[in-house]
């Protein structure tokens, strides 16, 4: 009980410090200022007090209503950034190694026994965790192997164990593991740990985006001849479909922009986008488990996404642009030549 009274006086002093706006130099205010923007870090956000980040300064500080629900996804979300550190951790020990490589849809199509054990690594913790029956599973290699790819209203855990399987077979540094969780079909967080990079990016929604606890947000940039764009050619080498995306690639590329980029693994495409490093991403033949995780992160670091065709933006469809904003969204868009690509829930529809 003394403990709960100490805590509790703490945060009302810490409520008062924001209302009279006593200087952030004190330690116990973790509220950090940049020339470009607010950066919150993420340890400050407590079960008691939440930033408002719809404020402007990102100095509004909120406290909890007494008897107020527990967050419910808040222990999954904590535990999801453990296990993608876990993952990971096996990911870099095995490039240390020989890579045993294999094939799934094509020859360009890789998949290695890390991409599997991984995979085994976080189902198998998430299980041990949270229960057999409570939570449905999405995982790439599950349904490389047959698994049916079907998202219903029931907790749903979406997994991409090593994102850029070929970038880590060739040892180019960028992989990704990928962990997002969707209720009733909304996505509720993502995590993405660039694990050769030892970066962590992850948001929950309605509670912002970060990066390693910083908090990140995508450019300001509107004008298209002042952006980088990202994309990626996919592991389909059918040529009708190869033209079409080196021809939207031309395309875009003498709109003019500042330049293409890719990075090999969609998710971590959608963190740069989110961190504003660059200021779109699109592709056609990405699957839902590319693109869950990256897909809160982007929404909460205050970017959109959309249907290559402008439509609404739909996580089976496998295709997707993300960006900063709507103007670099749309003028992306009249550049793309569509092609077409089967849904990831393709099975369940016919």
């Amino acid at each position: 009980m003394l403990l709960h009274r100490v805590r509790g006086c703490f945060f009302l002093f810490e409520a008062v410090v924001v209302l009279f706006q006593i200087p952030p130099s004190l330690k116990h205010l973790k509220i950090h200022l940049s020339s470009r923007h607010c950066q919150t870090s993420e340890s400050s956000l407590s079960e008691a007090t939440f930033v408002n980040l719809s404020s402007p300064t990102c100095l509004s500080r909120t406290t909890a209503a007494p008897g107020a629900m527990a967050d419910p996804w808040q222990r999954a979300y904590d535990f999801a950034v453990e296990v993608a550190r876990k993952a990971g951790a096996e990911i870099r020990k095995a490039g240390e190694s020989e890579i045993r490589v294999m094939t799934k849809s094509s020859t360009v199509d890789l998949v290695t026994k890390t991409d599997e054990r991984v995979e085994k690594i976080i189902i198998d913790s998430l299980k041990e965790e949270f229960g057999n029956d409570t939570y449905g599973f999405i995982g790439e290699e599950s349904v490389a192997k047959g698994i049916p790819c079907i998202l219903t209203d029931k907790p749903t855990w979406i997994i991409d164990p090593v994102d850029g399987t070929t970038n880590f077979v060739h040892g180019f540094p960028f992989v990704a593991v990928s962990i997002a969780f969707a209720v009733k079909k909304r996505l509720e967080f993502g995590v993405v740990y660039s694990c050769l990079e030892d970066k962590m990016y992850k948001a929950r929604r309605g509670k912002g985006a970060f990066c390693d606890d910083e908090r990140i947000q995508v450019s300001d940039v509107k004008d298209i001849h002042k952006s980088i764009i990202i994309s990626e050619h996919g592991t389909d080498r059918s040529p009708e479909k190869v033209t079409k995306i080196f021809s939207t690639m031309q395309r875009i590329l003498c709109i003019p922009v500042h330049g293409l980029r890719g990075s090999g693994t969609a998710a971590t495409n959608m963190c740069l986008v989110a961190c504003g490093a660059v200021e779109a991403f699109f592709e056609i033949g990405i699957h839902c488990w590319d693109i869950a995780a990256g897909a809160v992160i982007v929404t909460e670091a205050g970017g959109m996404l959309l249907d290559v065709d402008g439509g609404p933006f739909d996580l089976m469809s496998r295709r997707m642009v993300s960006a900063n904003n709507e103007v670099i969204a749309n003028r992306i868009i009249k550049e793309i030549e569509i092609f077409p690509a089967e849904r990831d829930d393709a099975v369940i529809k016919k």
